[in-house]
């Protein structure tokens, strides 16, 4: 690094900060850094947010020291009051120059943009200030101006933070930035983990910033969230390795174990293996919502171990307290999740269903028994269009919601439709129907797994569709970054299902089922509803293209012509795709514009006679129109309209097409009709760019 840069150290020591607001206190105060940099005119390498659960730091590398000097214009009076007939300065004009502090010699005359005469102007040098002056006077403020949630104040202060600050460290290079937050000042150290200090009760000394992290690391705190986050996955992935086993894989808990530990340490422990008797989500999601604890599963992943792993916030665990003090609060939780799991199947789903009449589905659009009857009138109609048995459809989506109503659902609201099907297995439930309860609230994201049956996609579809249809005909349609009701995630479930189960039903078709069906609730004009589902499908739709990877060309084509028939949408794609670099498409595409354009005030007649053709160049288009439209499938017609780039071009280098013989004219423009038809069962080549 340059003498002329140094790197900026910024810690705020507080007390414990809750997890969810670690990241965002940290990415707001970066971007608010980076917008003060930017506004005063400060380049920089990089900002690298650090945080820890007592910690909140930034490094930002490679601030110049200084300011570089501005070139600034002040405009002034015109010319004309500015000098007099004599040429020589007026009082004005002596005066212009003495508030900017020069000599009327510096003051030169020109028209600046936006005035009708020459003007006086100035051009000064403003000095850059050192970059330490603009800290200590903007970190405070920035760090003041922070969005902070539940913000809290303590002592006499009337500053708000999220917890009280007890050390603030601040580095320029090696001199310490004078600053001051809420009565703290500034100082060169900063504190470790608390066993750190029981045996080293001074603070933690930091010359440079890059020090910063391995000085805390010596004293017990790894700083980096990413870091931490990465040695938690390496130890819990040993210590399941250990059992013979494999961690049962959770982002999401990952992240949120080394969000709340700043010395992270794995461990297992165990639990009885009567508990294994419970379904493996229940004992899944048990551990991860009471305990923040990982499963351990056998390496196929079918059934689980009985051990868990957790993290502790200390590099050891001597005595063997954590693991015994995690055992014996896990074993509680698990005794709760058994007899929640035992009572509910005291009572079969069926009889739970007048219950539903208790629990508000939506405000307008009714309760959860009245959406399972919207379910079932969906879901018969779904399978009778789909050519699939009804009685299974109905009686699944009969069931669909009845476990809403069961203790373990209420304890754990996620492990709904799960428990449905678990509870129905146990009813002896035809494995059709239970599989189809338990999958019909997936996908649970764009990337998560669709419904491994037919039955639990048409049950998905079914519930998703309700939802849809229901929120449509109330108005409470998604706009830009608002959609509480998850209702895009939903499209793009119900979009993935048809695409990957390969069901002929149209999109409008659908559509139209979802619409039928809660009729009855609309508050909107139903034509004017229909619109706007259709278009919210057709965005979901186009995700999806994007999504599998298709090319921007082969998407805008395909698209243009058509998309509420995916299995012929896809057909298409997949067509395009394989002639995507072919070269012989970008005449293709120059040809179909031309005849767009030809065609575009004209009444073409659908037939015409060969014989009225005249340049061999339109006679072989004839000869090659046959074969162009007897073919059978997507692939063969590419293939058929690959090999007409040539004769086509050949065509319009020879050919004019609007000439003065009526006959000949109508007989061309019908033949470039033919032609545009055929290029329309695939694409708009038009678009192809």
């Amino acid at each position: 690094m340059s003498e002329t840069t140094k790197t900026l150290l910024l810690e705020l020591h507080c007390e414990e900060i809750p997890a969810r607001f670690l990241k965002p206190l940290t990415q707001d105060f970066a971007t608010a850094f980076a917008k003060w940099a930017e506004a005063e005119k400060l380049g920089y390498e990089a900002i690298e947010p650090l945080y820890s659960p007592r910690k909140l730091s930034w490094a930002i590398s490679d601030l110049p020291v200084a300011q570089a000097d501005q070139a600034e214009i002040q405009v002034g009076p015109p010319l004309r009051m500015c000098v007099d007939a004599d040429g020589q300065p007026t009082v004005q004009g002596q005066k212009f120059a003495e508030k900017w502090g020069v000599g009327f010699a510096a003051v030169r005359f020109e028209q600046p943009a936006g005035k009708k005469e020459p003007c006086a102007v100035v051009e000064l040098t403003r000095k850059g200030r050192p970059t330490l002056e603009l800290l200590t006077e903007a970190l405070p403020r920035l760090v003041a101006g922070l969005h902070v949630p539940k913000a809290m104040r303590w002592g006499h202060s009337s500053f708000e933070f999220v917890r009280p600050i007890r050390n603030v460290l601040c580095l320029f290079g090696r001199e310490i930035v004078p600053i001051e937050i809420d009565g703290v000042k500034a100082t060169a150290s900063t504190w470790g983990h608390r066993l750190y200090h029981l045996k080293h009760p001074k603070p933690v000394k930091v010359e440079r910033p890059k020090e910063y992290a391995e000085a805390l690391r010596g004293a017990g705190v790894v700083v980096s969230f990413a870091e931490r986050r990465s040695i938690l996955e390496t130890q819990l992935d040993e210590l399941a390795l250990q059992t013979g086993g494999r961690v049962v894989k959770d982002n999401e808990l990952l992240d949120t174990l080394a969000e709340i530990v700043e010395c992270p340490r794995a461990l297992r422990g165990e639990f009885p293996p009567e508990f294994m008797e419970l379904p493996k989500e229940v004992l899944v999601t048990s551990l991860k919502e009471h305990q923040k604890s990982f499963c351990i599963e056998k390496p196929d992943g079918t059934d689980l171990l009985p051990f868990f792993l957790t993290v502790a916030n200390r590099d050891d665990d001597p005595a063997g307290f954590i693991k015994a003090g995690n055992e014996w609060v896990l074993k509680a939780r698990l005794y709760d999740a058994r007899f929640f799991f035992a009572e509910d199947r005291r009572t079969p789903l069926q009889d739970r269903l007048e219950k539903l009449k208790q629990l508000t589905f939506h405000r307008e659009l009714g309760s959860y028994l009245e959406k399972t009857e919207r379910i079932q009138a969906i879901a018969t109609g779904l399978a009778h269009a789909l050519h699939l048995d009804t009685a299974p459809a109905d009686h699944a989506a009969r069931l669909s919601k009845a476990d809403l109503m069961t203790l373990m659902v209420g304890e754990f609201p996620e492990l709904q439709g799960i428990m449905g099907g678990e509870y129905l297995r146990h009813e002896g439930e035809s494995e059709a129907v239970w599989k189809a309860v338990k999958e019909h609230y997936q996908p649970i994201s764009a990337e998560a797994p669709i419904p491994t049956t037919p039955l639990g996609g048409l049950l998905a579809v079914a519930d998703k569709l309700d939802t849809l249809a229901g929120c449509f005909v109330i108005g409470q349609i998604p706009s830009g970054s608002k959609d509480p009701l998850a209702l895009r995630r939903a499209g793009i479930g119900i979009t993935r299902i048809f695409w990957e189960q390969g069901w002929t039903l149209t999109m409008d078709a659908l559509v139209d089922l979802g619409l039928e069906a809660v009729a009855n609730r609309a508050s909107k004009p139903a034509a004017e509803t229909r619109e706007a589902l259709l278009n919210f499908f057709r965005d979901r739709v186009a995700y999806q293209l994007e999504a599998a990877g298709y090319a921007g060309a082969v998407r805008r084509s395909a698209l243009a012509i058509g998309w509420t028939d995916l299995v012929d949408l896809k057909a298409r794609c997949e067509a395009l795709s394989a002639f995507a670099e072919d070269a012989r498409f970008a005449s293709l595409a120059q040809s179909a514009k031309r005849i767009g354009n030809i065609l575009k005030d004209e009444a073409p007649a659908e037939s015409f006679s060969a014989a009225d053709l005249q340049a061999p160049e339109e006679k072989v288009l004839a000869d090659l129109l046959a074969a162009i439209e007897a073919a059978p499938d997507q692939s063969t017609l590419l293939t058929a309209l690959a090999e007409l780039a040539q004769p086509l071009a050949a065509f319009f280098d020879a050919v004019m097409v609007k000439c003065e013989d009526a006959a000949l004219r109508s007989a061309r423009i019908s033949l470039l009709y033919r032609l545009q038809k055929a290029f329309l069962r695939v694409a708009d080549f038009s678009l192809w760019q």
